[in-house]
């Protein structure tokens, strides 16, 4: 495990030009939008209570998205928002065709919006995204084109081929800080905090929070609304990536972003990602206080514990990018005096996400 400290993270009042971005009144109009479609309701908010006595911490709260619009994923909340919304701009939406890059969720979402619309769709995957993924994908009408390489050729792939025939990019990362979609993708997001913020035991918020990374569009969009919320009182963010593909770990170390190069294969699959998202950085640099970087064991793990039913685990549907969050805890746990610079313990109240669901066979 690596970890650094951030030390540009902040409790300074939430600033003008992250709301911009992402904010308690921008995710609030997403769900109102969200509210209408069929099958949303709110993904529970789970206690892990067994696991918490466990591991010596006041309170662990894991927000369960395997059942998120039936499409197991939190992503199901952001592209097909900033979808739907940027063809509610169009005089024809069902002549659009959308596109975009994927490790396999963002692409069911946009996939999904495009079904809603009744317009094409092209997903473009690297060529080590997980079958089942694209299978998905297929099965709600969008082609999927393989990609020789990794997440961020493909991301190069779609924008190139938008740019090419004329199709709309649904991006959820974009070298232009300012990109619309990619704030409306994180502002979807934000629905997952509005929803925690009302299922939270006695209102109480918590101390830390831990989230998974990727290009850093969830992590974002989770540490810029409960900075806003909270103030100097918002919880601690900690983020966590594989080893294998820590580009915002690396970004700030260096304060400023970096690429990730090799072949960013990881267990932890739907984080594979080599550059960090330019319109999510600026949030994650003030917001994020600490950036971890695990094995893929300590994931497989994680997820292996989650799944079983046993006294210190639900037996919850979780796979291995999904216990990512929880993986990161747990390694941070094991440095005791790392765990109590950061107050982890009896009095924590920490926060987790299940961000997706497991892949039918091994995950």
């Amino acid at each position: 495990m690596r970890v650094l400290i951030n030390p540009l993270a902040t409790r300074a009042p939430y600033a003008a030009r992250e709301a911009l971005v992402v904010s308690k009144a921008l995710a609030e109009t997403a769900r109102r939008e969200i509210m209408q479609w069929e099958g949303y309701e709110p993904t529970p908010l789970r206690s892990l209570a067994p696991l918490a006595r466990r591991l010596r911490l006041g309170t662990l709260l894991y927000k369960d998205e395997s059942g998120r619009l039936g499409q197991g994923s939190f992503k199901s909340l952001g592209g097909a928002y900033a979808a739907g919304m940027r063809l509610r701009e169009l005089e024809n939406p069902a002549r659009t065709v959308l596109c975009c890059a994927t490790d396999g969720n963002h692409g069911r979402s946009v996939a999904f919006a495009a079904e809603r619309f009744g317009c094409s769709c092209v997903v473009f995957m690297h060529a080590g995204a997980p079958p089942a993924k694209a299978a998905a994908i297929t099965a709600l009408g969008a082609r999927v084109v393989r990609v020789t390489g990794t997440y961020d050729d493909s991301v190069r792939e779609a924008h190139a081929a938008a740019k090419r025939e004329g199709w709309l990019l649904v991006a959820d990362t974009s070298d232009d800080e300012s990109d619309p979609t990619t704030r409306l993708v994180m502002q979807g997001y934000g629905v997952m905090v509005l929803e925690i913020l009302e299922q939270l035991p006695g209102a109480q918020p918590p101390t830390h929070v831990v989230v998974q990374g990727g290009v850093g569009g969830l992590a974002a969009a989770v540490a810029g609304v409960f900075a806003e919320v909270y103030g100097e009182r918002r919880p601690r963010v900690i983020v966590v990536e594989p080893e294998a593909s820590a580009c915002l770990l690396e970004s700030a170390l260096h304060r400023a972003l970096r690429k990730v190069e090799g072949d960013l294969a990881t267990a932890m699959e739907m984080l594979s990602a080599g550059e960090a998202s330019p319109v999510a950085w600026p949030i994650l640099q003030r917001r994020a206080d600490v950036f971890i970087a695990i094995e893929d064991a300590a994931a497989i793990d994680a997820a292996r514990m989650l799944s079983e039913s046993s006294g210190a685990s639900a037996g919850l549907n979780v796979g291995v990018t999904g216990a990512a969050g929880v993986a990161g805890l747990m390694e941070l746990l094991r440095e005791e005096d790392l765990a109590a610079t950061l107050e982890l313990g009896p009095d924590a109240r920490v926060l987790v996400f299940g961000t997706e669901e497991a892949l039918p066979g091994p995950d």
